[in-house]
């Protein structure tokens, strides 16, 4: 017995042992640190620090455009190569990986599948509804959020003699929330009435998204904890606090659009419903619009909110050009999409945001199924090919001697080029197959919340050495931006 026990444990380390060779062997000619040639748990302990963004741009910094992060991954810094993986007619696919993205364990969403004719089958069921065209009232609907946040900051000043320390983060992330609910399901959440943390949905996505971004990096363990023989010890997502009361809300709130009684509205949830998208489906895209939408678009507003600020060049001339447009009579209240794509400087601080932080920063792996060169870099095929953010955006190359610099000026004039603008769009997708279905709608929140915060209020760090906490769990969980507050004491 002891002697076919050990012989079964000798075979199983042989065939570790050469597995691990194996995989080392097949990417030794792409440099990178030594433990992640041989275990994915270099690239796992790397998530779980939050910094994942800024160790894969040492990466390349140091390496190049190309360097390995685990025995079948490497990142690539190069945006033109990106772009050419990306592309729409591309051979390349998304990996295994984003299928630890189902919110749904046992179902994918247009977001989780690696199926491409799925991918694409879905996709066309929703471009209608957040296009905006079957949304009826899209701009008022993301006009009375953003009237909630200023009144929500005004109530804050009301109570505490007209200034105040607020954590910017928190509204922010509830007028986010708001916004997407609305639109989503025709009512909003109701966090900034609230005021607080309802369902403990932020607090507990903080505390769990980043552990589950980290176990899509070891093989095997997704396929595990989505087996279908697995489901009676596996816990249910729903039974958690937080996530899975808003998976229960959507689920009631989609439960009403099916059915002989069934509600019909023109918004987004209508408009899947009437393409054709199933109640399942429905359930797992409204979850994604949710989870997705609101934190990408709450993190590019938190990041250019403190870039503006702690850019007093920056924010005196945002600020001109607001008031000016005031005097002259351009400028609604609160302000119209047609008239903030006028603002020159506004889009160029928008651009300028995204640019130096963009909102969505995890992995997004791509793959193929035959050996392809990437940078000059012979890629064996099934090989994971990650993006590094940071090292996109900053590019010298591209963006000048100064990209580590918040600039907006880089925008103005000639100075913009069609190569920076197609650069930056990259934290949508956009050119690809893949790119975010709410791009629209975010940059509409974006084009409306900024004006309408510095025509009004007055911001300084509270604590410029320690001006927030950010944590990169693949999308940003940021909290403690406590910017003292006060109201404007010209009239706009």
């Amino acid at each position: 017995m002891m002697s076919w026990l050990l012989a079964t444990l000798t075979a199983l380390l042989a065939l570790f042992l050469t597995h691990g060779l194996r995989c080392f062997l097949r990417l030794r000619h792409i440099p990178g640190p030594t433990l992640a040639a041989w275990t994915d748990l270099w690239m796992v302990r790397s998530q779980l620090t939050g910094r994942m963004h800024l160790v894969l741009h040492d990466l390349t910094k140091k390496h190049g455009p190309i360097a390995r992060i685990a025995p079948n991954w490497v990142v690539c810094g190069d945006p033109s190569e990106l772009r050419r993986i990306w592309a729409v007619r591309s051979s390349w696919t998304r990996s295994w990986w984003y299928r630890g993205m189902r919110i749904d364990p046992y179902r994918d969403s247009s977001f989780s599948t690696i199926d491409d004719n799925l991918h694409t089958a879905i996709r066309n069921k929703l471009l209608p509804g957040y296009g905006g065209k079957d949304v009826d009232n899209l701009h008022q609907l993301i006009d009375e959020q953003v009237k909630n946040l200023t009144n929500l900051i005004d109530k804050h000043l009301s109570e505490n003699g007209g200034s105040r320390v607020i954590d910017l983060a928190e509204k922010i992330q509830y007028f986010s929330l708001d916004v997407i609910s609305s639109l989503a399901f025709g009512k909003a959440f109701g966090y900034m009435e609230a005021d607080q943390d309802k369902f403990r949905y932020i607090e507990t996505t903080g505390k769990t998204v980043y552990i589950l971004v980290s176990t899509t990096l070891i093989p095997g363990v997704i396929t595990m904890l989505q087996s279908p023989y697995l489901k009676w010890i596996i816990p249910s997502v729903k039974d958690m606090g937080g996530i899975g009361e808003v998976i229960k809300l959507a689920e009631e709130v989609v439960a009403e659009r099916y059915g002989d009684d069934r509600i019909v509205k023109r918004d987004m949830l209508g408009s899947f419903v009437a393409h054709g998208l199933s109640q399942k489906d429905t359930e797992a895209e409204a979850l994604v619009q949710i989870i997705a939408g609101s934190d990408t678009t709450a993190t590019a507003i938190r990041s250019t909110m403190l870039f503006i600020i702690t850019s007093p060049q920056v924010y005196i001339r945002f600020r001109a050009e607001i008031d000016t447009a005031i005097r002259e009579g351009r400028i609604s209240s609160p302000i119209t999409n047609s008239e903030a794509q006028a603002f020159e400087y506004l889009q160029a601080v928008i651009l300028e945001g995204l640019r130096l932080w963009p909102p969505a920063a995890a992995l997004y792996p791509k793959v193929s199924n035959k050996d392809e060169i990437v940078c000059g870099v012979h890629i064996p095929a099934g090989t994971n090919v990650a993006w590094s953010p940071w090292t996109i955006m900053r590019s010298k190359d591209i963006f000048g001697e100064n990209a580590e610099l918040f600039c907006p000026d880089r925008w103005l004039g000639a100075k913009k080029s069609r190569r920076m603008e197609q650069t930056v769009m990259m934290a949508f997708a956009a050119g690809s197959r893949w790119e975010c279905l709410g791009r629209n709608i975010a940059t509409i929140e974006l084009n409306k919340v900024f004006v309408e915060l510095f025509r009004r209020f007055d911001f300084t760090l509270a604590d410029p050495m320690n001006p927030w906490k950010s944590f990169n769990a693949g999308l940003f969980s940021q909290s403690n931006l406590n910017v003292h507050i006060a109201r404007r004491t010209s009239p706009s």
